[in-house]
């Protein structure tokens, strides 16, 4: 039996199991859109609305209301139209939460992982329809182990970037002489980062903080035709020394 026909099967089951029991599955939606992306049409708040209708039409769910944020950042964690719709699921009774993506829940993961886990202890199935994704079984509780992973990752690499730029504050950004580690340019006597090294120095953390030795990590690089600091291949040696050398290595 090939998918398309499963999920028939499931909706037509579905079906005669509300009408035997007079049962109804209730959605919620939100929607969000920041000031800079209200032009992008699949982002708008009407797409949206579209798309989480459509999809409770599929599934037959009651969709009994929509929150929106309307020209607010995925940034700010504290937003009205979310904070009326977590206080409200804890009053009424509800069994999804549905969005159009998960960066319409937020920006920042670690928000969002707080909010789904929160949904979760109450009883309430999460979906994101643009990546299929749902806090529900086995593949759901894997994904937001992963996210939460990834936020792990990302706190870390902000807390290192905040002490690098207190070690700059510090020095007043200015360097004579002595060598630029991977991620930062120097002009004149001063440092400016150079961020396309600095997201691939974000990237050889993340990928060492999952377990890579430092010759795979060379060879990924050397793959994607990716140049150290000087122009040449990178070698497990060199991995090693931008991370263990932080942004900066004065003199010689």
């Amino acid at each position: 039996m090939d998918v398309g026909k499963g999920n028939i099967m499931f909706r037509q089951r579905r079906r005669l199991w509300y009408k035997k029991y007079d049962m109804r599955f209730r959605v919620i939606g939100y929607v969000r859109v920041s000031t800079e992306i209200q032009k992008e049409k699949d982002n708008s708040v009407r797409s949206q609305i579209k798309c989480i209708k459509k999809y409770c039409e599929d599934y037959e769910y009651e969709l009994v209301g929509i929150y929106k944020d309307e020209g607010v950042s995925g940034l700010k964690s504290n937003r009205d139209g979310l904070n009326d719709m977590m206080v409200d699921i804890k009053k009424s009774k509800v069994d999804m939460v549905v969005v159009y993506s998960l960066s319409r829940l937020g920006r920042k993961l670690v928000d969002v992982v707080g909010w789904v886990n929160g949904l979760e202890k109450l009883g309430i199935q999460f979906v994101s329809i643009k990546e299929n994704f749902t806090n529900n079984g086995v593949m759901g509780k894997l994904m937001m182990g992963i996210l939460g992973s990834v936020n792990e990752f990302e706190v870390g690499v902000l807390s290192e970037r905040i002490r690098d730029v207190k070690q700059f504050k510090k020095s007043n950004m200015e360097v004579y002489g002595g060598k630029i580690c991977y991620g930062w340019d120097r002009i004149g006597n001063k440092l400016i980062i150079n961020k396309v090294e600095y997201d691939i120095l974000v990237e050889i953390e993340f990928y060492r903080m999952n377990g890579w030795s430092y010759n795979r990590i060379a060879n990924y690089l050397n793959d994607k035709g990716i140049k150290s600091k000087n122009g040449s291949d990178w070698y497990s040696s060199s991995i090693r020394s931008v991370l263990n050398n932080g942004v900066l290595k004065l003199g010689d």
